[in-house]
């Protein structure tokens, strides 16, 4: 589960990122920063019950963020405290160099231990989707400039998905509106169909937070906003939670 908006284009790099889970799961922790000592600085939310994070960005540029997939035999894999966490991937990347972790990302990084999941990497340069599925292996895919979005639903995973990105594209059409910086159609819930809804809500899970990045041109800093959901409350986007900024390598000036 999860929805991933990224808006690419010369004067801004806007990833957005709601984090659906389990009611019962333990809480999350705010961004907080981390790496450093001859390692890229990171900065990310955790996760309460494993200590790792479905979303980050480095002094480099970089944002990366993972979804849950679903495929044949992950459902046997959910839950299983003997298999390594998802939530340890974007640590590992985030704190290696630009093109050390793209290379990383092809060549070192063995998905074979995790169930399945999509990676989204962006950068102001080169954006990429790594998708690992257990019945198909791993597909590589560009993402695009402009507006684009990633989501996965474990309940009725196709029709939820589909339906999306109807919403998404009608979303673009009408302008791709945002409320005080966050993309409209993540805080879109639809009477009636919050099941389906990016900004989801179900008797077992909900989405419980919001993250976003941002890379402006010319910037000396990488913005990172958290919002986390009480219960089943609306998302106040002019209000976050947590507001963290991370000073680019050197101070030099994102391009």
């Amino acid at each position: 589960m999860c929805t991933v908006t990224v808006f690419r284009g010369p004067d801004r790099v806007l990833v957005t990122m709601n984090r659906d889970e389990r009611r019962s799961r333990a809480g999350e922790n705010a961004p907080r920063e981390a790496g450093g000592d001859g390692r890229p600085a990171w900065v990310g939310p955790a996760d309460g019950a494993k200590g790792g994070t479905w979303f980050g960005a480095n002094d480099r540029g970089v944002t990366a963020c993972l979804l849950n997939a679903y495929s044949t035999g992950d459902l046997a894999l959910l839950g299983r405290d003997d298999l390594p966490s998802r939530g340890g991937i974007i640590p590992r990347l985030l704190e290696q160099e630009l093109e050390q972790g793209r290379a990383w990302l092809r060549d070192g990084l063995d998905p074979a231990p995790f169930p399945s999941f999509t990676l989204v990497v962006v950068t102001p340069g080169w954006s990429e989707a790594h998708s690992w599925r257990l019945d198909r292996g791993v597909t590589v895919s560009s993402v695009p400039d402009g507006w684009s979005m990633v989501t996965s639903s474990l309940w009725r995973s196709r029709e939820v998905v589909a339906w999306r990105h109807e919403r998404f594209e009608e979303w673009r059409r009408d302008g791709a509106a945002e409320i005080a910086g966050v993309p409209a159609f993540n805080l879109l819930e639809v009477a009636g169909l919050r099941e389906w809804s990016p900004l989801m809500s179900r008797p077992i899970s909900i989405t419980r937070s919001l993250t976003q990045a941002e890379l402006r041109a010319g910037s000396r800093r990488i913005t990172m906003r958290y919002w986390r959901r009480e219960g089943s409350s609306p998302i106040s986007p002019g209000k976050p939670t947590a507001v963290t900024e991370l000073e680019l390598a050197g101070g030099s000036a994102a391009p």
